[in-house]
């Protein structure tokens, strides 16, 4: 289910941390590639970190905030 399909609160914080461990274990496996995606996540905002976190193949439901 893509997230734009559902408003949903997400913790941006968490998925943040989340994605520099992602790209950066890649980019410490020798993919290159790995350090745009961490430029790119340092400086985008909650949804473009979301859109990112989608591109990458990342479940956003698991930072979901619960009411």
């Amino acid at each position: 289910m893509a997230m734009e399909d559902i408003m949903a609160e997400i913790d941006v914080d968490e998925l943040r941390d989340y994605m520099e461990d992602y790209c950066g274990t890649a980019a410490a496996a020798g993919f290159d590639a790995a350090m745009l995606d961490l430029a790119d996540i340092d400086d985008a905002d909650g949804y473009e970190l979301c859109e990112k976190a989608e591109e990458l193949g990342v479940e956003l439901e698991q930072f979901m905030v619960d009411d």
